[in-house]
């Protein structure tokens, strides 16, 4: 299929999983467990029923190979085309109803995450897409957009994921964070990477070594085709492996001199030091 096949596919599956998953929500099966994932994490009704539909659309395209993060790898062993999927991204924020979560979907015709050529995010709750092809830009509900070209921290709004890191590592992050105007942090880390393609944020950081590449895989190109440098902690080009068990460490930012001063504050000997504010 072409890119652009592709993407209206995509485009038509995650709005569908929209629908499904809000019918679960007002229904009041929030919490509804139905087992373990092939990640190791709890599967939700709604976790299921999102991966449901889009493997029923995934695997109708010859050819086709699919990761997800609660079934592992289905489809065709032999084909040259991998779906990388995450159903529902936020899904503790799904079963709190705190109102941000998201499905992932990214196609790859490759072994790296540079070979990503069409990748969607879309935001269960408002219905926002964010979707990207590869050297065409990325859209927002249709219309291109762009990083922001902020290059002052004190003017920046980080997104920075500590959760569950352990005193020493969030201690590495201290100077970033006092630099910056703002950090945040909204629990869908796809969703998230992904506002940093329209200026929502301008950099989101993850230091843990926890992310899967169902959480990046879709996000990685939506922030990338819009602008944002995007690299390891020591600034090399972003590496994965595509299975559940590879985990990443990763930093986005808006534009490469945002990168650069985001990098020496929280380098690999967490001594970074803060320039004085203008």
């Amino acid at each position: 299929m072409k890119p652009e096949e592709w993407e209206k596919l995509l485009l038509g599956a995650t709005e569908r999983v929209r629908g499904e998953v809000s019918n679960l929500a007002v229904g009041g099966k929030r919490t509804q467990p139905v087992g373990v994932g092939a990640s190791g994490d709890r599967t939700l009704l709604a976790d299921q029923v999102a991966e449901d539909v889009l493997m029923e659309k995934l695997l109708s395209v010859a050819g086709t190979r699919v990761l997800s993060e609660e079934a592992g790898f289905k489809g065709d062993p032999d084909g040259d085309t991998l779906a990388i999927v995450d159903p529902l991204d936020g899904s503790s924020n799904f079963a709190r109803g705190i109102p941000f979560y998201c499905t992932s979907v990214a196609v790859i015709e490759g072994d790296t995450l540079q070979d990503v050529k069409v990748g969607v995010v879309r935001d269960l709750l408002t219905g926002d897409v964010y979707h990207a092809i590869r050297g065409k830009g990325t859209k927002k509900n249709g219309i291109q957009v762009h990083t922001r070209q902020v290059a002052d921290l004190s003017r920046a709004v980080l997104g920075i994921d500590v959760s569950r890191e352990d005193s020493e590592r969030v201690a590495r992050l201290a100077p970033l964070i006092s630099a910056a105007s703002r950090q945040v942090h909204f629990g869908a880390n796809a969703l998230e990477l992904s506002y940093v393609s329209d200026g929502t944020v301008d950099a989101f950081v993850d230091l843990r070594g926890k992310i899967r590449i169902t959480d990046l895989a879709a996000a990685y190109l939506v922030a990338s085709e819009a602008g944002a440098t995007i690299s390891d902690p020591q600034g090399n080009q972003l590496e994965a492996v595509f299975d559940l068990k590879h985990r990443l460490s990763f930093v986005a930012s808006a534009n490469l001199h945002l990168h650069k001063e985001i990098l020496r504050l929280c380098g690999p000997d967490g001594q970074g030091k803060r320039r004085p504010r203008a």
